[in-house]
């Protein structure tokens, strides 16, 4: 049982409500003990202090004769008659009340008593201190050592005759004050079973309800385990279990993206190698059987194998850039750099090329200096990619290489004239590995690694990069970078 969530919850549950309830239940006894005590006192003491109010209506021509509870008092004389009507008084409300009653004289001798309890016949009871009082009604606790135990007294005063006052006192054993007490407590403890009962009902329903949704994520998170990334699970409410749900639904999709992501990556990998390689190894195994004779054939052969070795290079250190990438292991150096004295050299660098494959390139800078707070080999590695790909693709047109400065930002340029990329294709255009046409650039030796290198660069900066191209006008890369701060 506890070793599921839902078990482990019903006996939480269960726990937290059995222990409130008790605690509930031992305050409620306690108070209602002593509620019903001290009500039990103060009726006690009522009632006495009435059936005071009554003797001394009846007890003016009482006389003081004590006589023992067993003795008949003499017929015809009206103290006889009116001690007849207190004792009859005093059985009938000693039954009631399930007290002792005893009227006593101001010198505490016995004047009559209750025939209920104990017989005390004295002609001076002895009774413990502090118990009488002249003042009015009262009621303690005090030990009774003629009845050795601990005894309620309540009294009160009364006439005993047309001179003198006495007192009425009622004597209840301690332990029957509050004896209602008992069936409440039963009570009590039914209808705390009654809300235990209730309460397990409502712990399956809410475990239940709890465990449902997490159950569906272990489910969803255990075929994944297994190989099936299409998992999704249902997202109900707002509370931390939808909120569960809904990251695992993320989470889910991003593995889905990634695996997808890796798998394209090893199959595009696997591609962009296997080509080098297999021209390699077939021109190589060629001149080794002596298929390919004559020197010129043997050094167009060998000439293959270098640029096609050349290739295969610059994938890896591609991959292995990106790999670093990845990793966040690629830390850029930033300083100043003179961004004009850059594509200077850059043109410089790529004028030859350019003039061989009959390209216009132009540089375009502003009057003065113009610098970036940046790391000049990561953005030389940028914009030799951007070049790479105007001087390819521009057919022969311009290529123009600018720079301009503006409110803490540079932006860096890069357009050719060539034939552009139709729009839909922009966005999927710094994924690794895609390429606008594959058979062009498979002619051009591309991997479809730069432009993703070049926005991995770009960000690891602190900048972006954004294409602008129009079908037949030409395409156009601009990089904008933080501006060095003078």
């Amino acid at each position: 049982m506890f070793k599921t969530l839902r078990g482990r919850i019903i006996a939480s549950y269960f726990l937290v409500v059995l222990v409130s309830l008790l605690l509930a239940t031992l305050v409620s006894v306690f108070f209602l003990s002593r509620y019903v005590h001290n009500k039990e006192r103060s009726d006690l003491l009522r009632q006495v202090e009435a059936i005071a109010e009554d003797i001394n209506g009846i007890s003016g021509e009482l006389q003081r004769s004590p006589s023992p509870p067993s003795s008949e008092p003499q017929q015809g004389s009206e103290p006889a008659e009116a001690k007849r009507v207190i004792m009859r008084i005093l059985n009938s409300e000693a039954e009631v009340l399930e007290v002792k009653l005893i009227l006593l004289a101001p010198d505490r001798t016995v004047i009559t008593e209750s025939r209920a309890g104990p017989t005390f016949g004295e002609k001076i009871l002895k009774l413990p201190p502090g118990i009488l009082s002249g003042k009015g009604p009262r009621i303690t606790e005090k030990f009774f050592e003629k009845l050795a135990g601990n005894y309620v007294f309540a009294t009160a005063p009364t006439r005993v005759d047309r001179e003198s006052e006495g007192h009425l006192i009622a004597i209840k054993p301690v332990h029957e004050l509050g004896s209602a007490t008992s069936t409440l407590i039963w009570y009590v403890v039914f209808a705390g079973l009654i809300a235990l009962g209730i309460s397990m009902l409502l712990a399956l329903y809410l475990s239940s309800a709890i465990s449902k949704p997490v159950k569906a994520v272990t489910r969803a998170a255990g075929r994944m385990a297994e190989g099936d990334y299409g998992q999704e699970v249902v997202v109900r409410g707002g509370d931390e279990i939808a909120e569960l749900a809904r990251d695992f639904n993320l989470m889910a999709e991003r593995v889905r993206t990634a695996y997808e992501l890796q798998r394209d990556f090893v199959g595009d990998v696997s591609h962009e190698l296997r080509t080098p390689l297999t021209s390699i190894e077939g021109f190589s195994q060629a001149i080794l059987d002596g298929v390919i004779q004559g020197e010129e054939k043997q050094r167009r052969s060998l000439e293959i194998i270098n640029e096609e070795s050349k290739r295969l290079v610059r994938v890896l250190r591609d991959l292995l850039l990106l790999s670093e990438i990845d990793a966040g292991e690629l830390y850029p150096e930033k300083k100043d750099v003179d961004l004009v004295d850059l594509l200077r050299k850059l043109s410089s660098m790529y004028e030859v090329r350019a003039g061989r494959e009959g390209i216009e390139l132009r540089v375009d800078t502003p009057e003065g200096v113009l610098n970036a707070d940046t790391d000049p080999d990561r953005l030389e590695r940028i914009l030799t990619n951007l070049l790479d790909n105007a001087i390819k693709y521009s057919g022969g047109g311009t290529v123009v290489l600018s720079a301009t400065g503006g409110e803490g930002l540079v932006r860096i340029s890069v357009a050719d004239t060539g034939q552009g990329i139709e729009p839909e294709l922009l966005p999927r255009l710094f994924k690794r590995f895609y390429r606008v046409e594959k058979s062009r650039a498979t002619r051009h030796g591309g991997a479809g690694l730069g432009l993703s290198i070049c926005k991995e660069l770009v960000e690891t900066l602190g900048g972006t990069i954004e294409v602008r191209s129009l079908p037949g006008q030409g395409t156009t890369f601009t990089v904008t970078l933080p501006r060095a701060v003078a």
